[in-house]
């Protein structure tokens, strides 16, 4: 584990339960000095922990009601010209390089199964992919969290 230690993993909690509180904030719940949790939240950064601090978004508001998961076999030696290429697909929003079935495993969202089959046929259609396998999400049962693993990181020191 990366140079952690049990107020670095209370100011995570803290920031996970609400991004939006502010250094002040968080300071003041954990009985710190202000500094102290700004250099903390700059450490925690500095080690890659903290890697952004967008909002958790979801897309269906925005008129984007499908999300699916697409495998994508890549040919030998043009996963980052694909990746590139794959980059400016807008409706294609996480790729990540994986283990076992395909080379990617991407999040596509679109606005409907229609406009998904077009999305996907633009994938399909990209220099260096091979083959795609796509599903469709039904129903997000649970939401990308990370609140259950800080409490078990915090258990274990």
């Amino acid at each position: 584990m990366a140079e952690l230690d049990k107020l670095d993993v209370d100011l995570l909690r803290l920031i996970a339960e609400e991004p939006r509180a502010g250094v002040r904030e968080y300071a003041r719940r954990l009985n710190i000095a202000r500094n102290t949790a700004t250099s903390r939240i700059a450490k925690l950064e500095q080690l890659g922990v903290i890697v952004g601090w967008r909002p958790q978004m979801d897309l269906a508001p925005l008129g984007y009601e499908v999300t699916s998961f697409v495998h994508v076999w890549i040919a030998q030696s043009q996963l980052e010209a694909t990746l590139g290429r794959l980059a400016r697909i807008p409706e294609l929003i996480e790729a990540n390089t994986v283990s076992g079935d395909g080379d990617l495993l991407c999040r596509l969202v679109a606005h409907n199964n229609s406009h998904f089959e077009e999305v996907l046929q633009k994938v399909q259609q990209l220099e260096g992919v091979q083959r795609v396998r796509s599903e469709i999400v039904l129903n997000r049962r649970i939401w990308p969290r990370v609140i259950p693993l800080i409490e078990k990181v915090r258990s274990d020191m």
